[in-house]
This record gives C-alpha cells, structure tokens and sequence, in this order.
C-alpha cells in the first residue's frame, strides 16, 4: 500500500518533493509519464508528473483526473497536489480534479519552504524577503504572477471554498485545532501562514489530531512532516533539547529572534537559582512537565529571560559565596547539565544543543562523555556530532560558542536537526 501519492505538474517538482521522504526511510519512486506508470509494487511513495505546469487549465485538470482515478479505490495514506514554491501553474484546475475525485477529503494549502526563502505571511508569499509578484517569477513569459496573495491565485481556477488561517491562531495546537474544525464545517480548503518549519510541523500535528483526511497542497515540505505525522505508530513525542549557558548579547539576540519565529520554545530558569544544588531537582521536574506539554518540538533551556534580561555580578556572587569567579558560572553550567540529564533520562530527546564551552563541557563531564565524534559543520565554527561514550553515547550533539552566527543561527541549527533525524 501506497503511504504518500505526490501528483506534480512537473518532473523536477515531483522529484524535490519525494526526496524528503527518503528521511522518513520511505522508499519513493518517482514517475515521469501520467499514461504509462511503472510497477511500483515495492515503493512506499509514489511521485507522478503530469506535465501540465503551462498547458490549458482543461488539459491541467484532465492530466491530474488521469492519475486520481487510478488510484481511487487504493488506501492511500497521504495525498499530495504538488505546487511550484512560486505558485505558477493551473493551482485552481489541478485541485478541482482532486476534488472531483476524492469529495470526502479537505483540502490543506501551504505554500511554503522556509529553507528555501519561500513564506506565507497573512496570507501573501514571499521569496527571500520579497513579495511574489516583485521578484524575477512575475517576469514569467508562460505564466506571470501578479499578485502575492495565495487565495487569489488559488481561486482564480478552483471552484471549491477556501478560508485563511494566519498565523497568530498558532498559540498552541488545541487553539489552532478549534480553528481549523470550524474552518472544514464551512470550507473545502484552508490556506495557512508558515514561516518556519516549526509552524509546518504544528499544522500537520494538529490536522493529524483532528482524524479527517486532507490533501496536501504545497511544495514538499508540508507534505514531508504530514506525512511523518500520519505514520507514527506508538511512538511517544521526540523533541531536541537546547542548552543555553551563554550570556552573550549574540546569544540573547539569537535566542529572542527565534521565539519570535515561533520555532523554539524558551523555558527561562533563574541563574541565582541554580547556584545552590537543593533547588535542582525541584527546576528539572518543572522544566521536564514544561517539555512535556509543550507543542514544540525544539525546547531551549536558557540561564537568562529573553524578556527580563539581568546580566549578573559574578564578583559580588563570588564575594558573598566566598569562591573563585569561575566557579560561579562552573556551578550554573553544572546545575544545567544536571537537568538536561534529568531529562534525557526521562523524556525521548533526539539531539541535543549546547551554547557556550563551559556549558558543553559541563554537560559532557556530568555523563562521563570521553569526546564528541566530530561529523558535520552545520555553519562555520558550529559543528555536529555525536557523543563518545557515557550515560548518552552516540547521541547527536551540535555545538557553538556563545558569539557565534547571525541572529537566525538557532533557526538554521534547528533546520539542521529536521534534516539529520
């Protein structure tokens, strides 16, 4: 059985969309000929293209119906109407095919690829920070594009309804999942904002919770963490963990630029706090609860508040304790390096980040780690890895100091671990 059907109006398109889902080890196959597919028995993703990019939107809807029926009567899993990134094509047609049909499934747009420059935002598309119809694809002597806004396009062709859920209904997945239950009651389709992969992914957790079967529209990577939702048997929530020690102002802009992104979710601890050892069991259980419910999959764990920001005097601390001063910041790294491993050993963690020397050395010396296998640079003067030996050997690390990288250094390290895992 068929888990994910890609239908594509081009070939290249088809084979950038199912690639994705070789990180879900799914075995794809990629078919260039509408008319005339090959076996595909042994493949648990099948990608089609139809060709129809720039034909007439009759022709468009003709291609795609070609395919749909073919498969009409399989139990596929996933069922994706793959879209250019800039939204050229016959959007509208090729969805009334999908509609014709498969009439009991709603329809979930999401046009974007974050890692690739292409967002939604209240509902207009942007390719590198520049709106749709400004950049060279307006240009387009086949189909140019005259507007930004994704439901114009979309509806210029289609004959359904559509509705836009932007991104502030994005406080959570319940909030979220009420919107998107009362959108379906009303519409065919729902266009949704995503500017991060982090966004992505809470779409798809909370159209999976909703138990109604969707096509995806997008250009992959949509489709990618549906389809990764849609699959997961048994398997309990797995994030990546986040370990900021560092007090930089780098590192305070990073960490702020990010939550601002919605991809990470910041748990801010008291560093005064961490200074004596009774209070450290009492924080890991709360942080361990606050990961727990949390709806992202990426939790940083920061010795600082993003919005109540003290730099503290480690002299006086030091004075008053009667210790050297790098002791102080020795403890705080110690007491954090101890919740992480406190929820390491209660919590599915993939891969964990660690900001700052002191705290990666911390952290490694805590679980009798001997070293990091050194694998990739996921930026100049930030690597991956794994650890060597100890209480967490061969768990992915990526590490940096605390002065490293532009302000959207957290967003590409949290891309990085999408891709790895």
């Amino acid at each position: 059985m068929l888990k994910t059907l890609f239908v594509c109006d081009d070939s290249t398109g088809a084979n950038a969309s199912a690639i994705l889902l070789n990180k879900l080890k799914l075995k794809t196959l990629s078919a260039i000929n509408q008319c005339d597919l090959p076996d595909y028995s042994g493949y648990d993703s099948l990608a089609v293209s139809t060709d129809s990019r720039a034909v007439e939107a009759s022709v468009a809807k003709e291609r795609v119906l070609e395919v749909l029926k073919q498969f009409k009567n399989e139990e596929i899993v996933v069922l994706n109407k793959r879209v250019d990134s800039t939204l050229r094509g016959n959007l509208g047609a090729e969805l009334n095919a999908f509609k014709e049909v498969f009439p009991n499934r709603k329809i979930a747009i999401v046009p974007s690829f974050p890692k690739s420059g292409r967002i939604c935002k209240n509902g207009q598309v942007y390719v590198n920070g520049v709106s749709l119809e400004k950049t060279d694809v307006a240009k387009d002597p086949k189909m140019p594009i005259d507007t930004s806004d994704a439901y114009t396009l979309f509806k210029k062709q289609f004959e359904g309804t559509l509705f836009n859920i932007y991104k502030d209904a994005y406080i959570d997945k319940s909030f979220l999942v009420g919107k998107i239950v009362e959108a379906y009651k009303k519409y065919d389709g729902i266009i949704f904002d995503a500017e991060t992969n982090e966004d992505i992914a809470l779409i798809s957790r909370a159209l999976v919770s909703i138990g109604c079967d969707v096509i995806t529209v997008d250009p992959g990577v949509f489709t990618f963490y549906y389809t990764k939702e849609k699959i997961k048997t048994g398997v309990s929530e797995e994030k990546f963990l986040y370990l900021v020690g560092s007090v930089t102002d780098t590192t305070f802009n990073q960490l702020k630029y990010v939550r601002g992104k919605n991809t990470i979710k910041v748990i801010s601890l008291n560093p005064l706090d961490l200074l004596d050892e009774k209070n450290v069991d009492n924080i890991s259980k709360d942080v361990l609860n606050k990961i727990v419910i949390s709806t992202h999959n990426h939790i940083a764990i920061s010795t600082f508040d993003i919005d109540k920001r003290v730099v503290l005097n480690l002299f006086e601390i030091a004075k008053d304790k009667k210790i050297e001063v790098d002791d102080v910041s020795k403890i705080i790294n110690l007491s954090l390096a101890k919740i992480a491993r406190y929820v390491l050993e209660n919590y599915k963690i993939k891969g964990i980040f660690s900001s700052g020397g002191d705290t990666t050395l911390s952290f490694l010396l805590d679980n009798d780690a001997k070293g990091i296998e050194l694998i990739d640079e996921v930026m100049p003067l930030c690597v991956y890895g794994k650890v060597v030996e100890g209480n967490f050997a061969g768990l992915p690390i990526i590490t940096k100091g605390g002065m490293i990288g532009n302000e959207d250094a957290y967003l590409l390290i949290s891309e990085y671990f999408e891709g790895e895992m």
